[in-house]
């Protein structure tokens, strides 16, 4: 079988061949740039960006062929990791809002390019890049790319409420698979305590499908019949899937702990 090429890296040990550039060079590169804006720093920011040519010829990549090779690298990794069901689902439409927030970033850069205010470009242009980074460096799994994404600032309201709509969905599918565990966890109780728990969970996934058809859920009266069942006293629907998570990752990470 053919083996692939072997790269080995090392500490610098001045051993190594490096760029044969001098501070000439690139001023030189920087001249027609410098001469047209007169910005020194905007032009070295901008040598950043797309890179530069050395003396034997060689292009050398700037930061955003490297970050739109890091983009490829990273919607492959995406591809392979099949999640199945609906988390498949999630992170599909995951990878669909940072493609809409890509799409908002890239359209502020054009109209800033457009304004011909050299300021609200240069200003534009980093804020493009700092935000492009961020999304280039979200975690790859599922759980923790909802996490990074949480705290990021959005600049496509579209994006943003994609992403809100995702967090409620993935919320309501662990709070299923907490009832299904749940479900399982019933042996060893009285008739009684079983059918009562068994009309909770009826209730709640009657809450669940209003919701899903845009009707909004009883949440009082669920809390009045069942509000025994959750000590931590969750003021509605969505602090309820939340209290619900939180108890099944305790329980997950006691399980964990026990094999």
């Amino acid at each position: 079988m053919a083996k692939g090429n072997r790269v080995r890296y090392s500490r610098w040990d001045g051993s190594q061949v490096g760029f044969d550039m001098d501070a000439g060079d690139i001023f030189g590169d920087l001249t027609d740039d410098l001469l047209y804006h007169g910005d020194l720093n905007a032009a070295l920011r901008r040598m950043m960006q797309t890179g530069f040519e050395t003396p034997d010829g060689q292009q050398m990549k700037g930061l955003r062929d490297m970050l739109e090779d890091l983009r490829r690298k990273r919607r492959e990794a995406l591809e392979n990791n099949d999640l199945g069901g609906v988390f498949d689902d999630i992170a599909r439409g995951l990878r669909e809002v940072v493609e809409t927030e890509r799409d908002a970033i890239e359209e502020l850069a054009r109209e800033a390019r457009e304004s011909g205010d050299a300021r609200r470009q240069e200003l534009t242009d980093e804020v493009a890049a700092e935000r492009n980074v961020a999304l280039d460096l979200l975690s790859p799994d599922l759980a923790g790319m909802v996490r990074d994404l949480q705290n990021y600032d959005f600049t496509s309201s579209e994006a943003r409420e994609q992403f809100e709509a995702l967090v409620d969905k993935l919320r309501e599918q662990l709070m299923q698979q907490y009832v299904d565990q749940m479900s399982g966890a019933v042996e060893g109780m009285t008739p009684e305590d079983m059918s009562r728990m068994k009309d909770m969970f009826a209730e709640l996934n009657d809450m669940l499908a209003a919701r899903q058809r845009g009707e909004e859920p009883d949440f009082d009266g669920f809390m009045e019949r069942f509000g025994d069942f959750f000590p931590e006293n969750p003021q509605n629907l969505d602090e309820l899937l939340e209290v619900m998570a939180r108890r099944m990752a305790a329980a997950q990470a006691m399980l964990n702990s026990m094999t």
